[in-house]
């Protein structure tokens, strides 16, 4: 159970003093909201100090009072819907609290709030609807980096705070958990040790239903798929089936194989299906869930770190063609994901490597501090400390859940940015009949794609040599030489290059480098005699 205080966010009318209110009672903790204590300190109503003194001085007021509680340990605050957009604060509530965003949708807020008269932001505007629309807009990217975002919509406060008190009994303080803010389908990652016993708990705390119905990666029937049977077991109807390790498992016979194994066991749509191992398996299980009924629930477990930080969270799923990989596929989201850090302990080394080339792809594109912890914890990472571990997968799914919540079905080409590394790396993967893994092959692409943006004149040289040095220094391959496979020709690689999903029209659209932490979606046409002298680069 979580020691740490509880939290929720939110704006004006999203309910937050009565659920929290609720929640303490439920938990035996005591209550505090924010602008109440404030109001009591200063001997003011907000609306007066607002008034009279300003929103700076309101402001001050509100730190100081949120220092106050998170110091006094444990409990339940409601903080006012503007304390978590400010800087300071949350700093102080991302560090000391478990937070719970509570999202209600603006149509809802107008309606809660048309005539109220308490609110002094909304004083001074006839049209409310659109200063609601403002605010929320302006507050939300703060509110989405809750640990818990949770949609309310009409649901009675009872029933929020009751869901809230089960993700409070289910975690503990060392659990980290990420957010994938997409609206209404918003879904929790949870990050940390013996999750699958617990697993059970989850399915609770974000109410999924039996029959559970888990596929499993062959390589982890025992012993994580007996202990998440065991555990789901307690909660209803659960059965499995194992699928072969790797890509495969992700053809279009399985997963016929599979529609008939779901069929025969007269899973509804209110049904879940769990996917237990690495990206491969995360992947079919994806596209059975997103096609089975037209879709039905489903949870990624996954067991490599490769999976953990990248492929789980999303909601992509596909199976392949002789043509390609993921050339038949789906946009699914999950409802939950459950990495289980423990399961990461068993992991080869290769495989354990091969996922470190994705936490690589997230320091280029998005984040070089990432960069700069891989090498200075590489000993830690490499011992698989959980800390370590887990540091790095968190940070790894915020960063992809950041471009999914704004880019979910690559509709505007932003997500593509998270395909860095990967036009270059699935042709290569492909071209040597996947005798490389998936990293390893994304690593090297990574390279081409650098050594590409430096003589598209993107990049400076140096950014290439900083990539190379990173990548060997994760004992991952840079080049095809430092991996002991057969090196293709260079008409397959282009051959395969021309199936890529990302082609607009006869153009190869890819994710390309200005520098790092500062990525671009690359749509000019771009020579062969480019293209294949960045394989030249890679190949030697």
């Amino acid at each position: 159970m979580l020691k740490k205080p509880i939290v929720l966010w939110g704006f004006m009318g999203s309910g937050k003093t009565t659920v929290g209110q609720i929640l303490a009672d439920r938990l035996g903790l005591p209550f505090t909201d924010t602008d109440r204590l404030i109001e009591k300190r200063v001997g003011k109503t907000i609306a007066e100090i607002f008034a009279q003194e300003g929103e700076p001085t309101f402001r001050r007021w509100e730190r100081q009072v949120l220092e106050d509680v998170l110091r006094n340990g444990k409990g339940v605050i409601a903080v006012g819907g503007g304390a978590p957009a400010d800087p300071e604060n949350i700093h102080l509530l991302k560090s000391r609290a478990f937070n719970v965003y509570l999202h209600v949708a603006p149509d809802l807020l107008f309606e809660r709030l048309s005539s109220v008269d308490d609110r002094p932001l909304l004083q001074s505007s006839s049209d409310r609807y659109s200063v609601i629309l403002s605010l929320l807009q302006r507050r939300l990217p703060f509110y989405q980096t809750a640990d818990l975002f949770l949609p309310c919509g009409r649901r009675e406060p009872c029933d929020i705070a009751d869901q809230i008190a089960v993700w409070v009994e289910t975690l503990s303080d060392d659990d980290a958990i990420v957010t994938v803010p997409i609206d209404e389908r918003s879904y929790p990652v949870v990050i940390g040790q013996d999750l699958f016993e617990r697993a059970g708990f989850f399915f609770k705390a974000v109410r999924l239903h039996s029959p559970f119905a888990i596929v499993e990666d062959e390589a982890v029937s025992e012993p994580y798929g007996r202990v998440l049977e065991q555990s789901l077991s307690q909660m209803g109807k659960t059965f499995k089936r194992s699928v072969p390790c790797g890509e495969a498992c992700k053809t279009p016979g399985w997963a016929s194989v599979l529609w008939s194994w779901l069929a025969s066991g007269r899973l509804g749509r209110d049904s879940t299906l769990v996917a237990l191992g690495g990206g491969a398996c995360g992947d079919l299980v994806t596209f059975l869930a997103g096609t089975f009924l037209r879709g039905i629930a489903f949870v990624q477990a996954p067991t490599t770190l490769l999976a953990m930080v990248d492929s789980a969270v999303g909601g992509k799923g596909a199976v392949d063609l002789p043509e390609g990989k993921n050339l038949v596929g789906v946009f699914h989201q999950p409802r939950l994901v459950l990495s289980h850090l423990s399961s990461l302990h068993s992991l080869p080394q290769r495989a354990f490597l091969s996922g470190l080339a994705e936490v690589v792809k997230y320091g280029i594109i998005a984040d070089p501090d990432l960069l700069c912890y891989l090498s200075v914890e590489a000993d830690a990472i490499f011992a698989r400390s959980p800390i370590a571990l887990k540091s790095i997968i968190a940070r790894s799914v915020a960063i992809k859940s950041s471009f999914v919540s704004r880019d979910e079905k690559e509709e505007s080409g932003l997500r593509m940015i998270l395909n860095y590394g990967h036009t270059f790396g699935h042709a290569l993967e492909a071209a040597t009949g996947f005798a490389l893994l998936h990293g390893e092959a994304v690593a090297i692409g990574m390279v081409a794609e650098a050594f590409l943006s430096w003589r598209l004149g993107l990049c400076e040289r140096s950014v290439v040599d900083l990539l190379e040095e990173v990548v060997r220094s994760l004992d991952l391959p840079a080049r095809l030489s430092d991996a002991a496979v057969p090196t293709p020709d260079l008409d397959t690689l282009l051959n395969y290059m021309s199936r890529d999903k990302k082609r607009k029209g006869g153009t190869l659209r890819m994710a390309l480098i200005n520098n790092i932490g500062n990525p671009l979606i690359y749509e000019e046409p771009i020579t062969d005699k480019l293209i294949g002298d960045a394989w030249s680069y890679v190949l030697r």
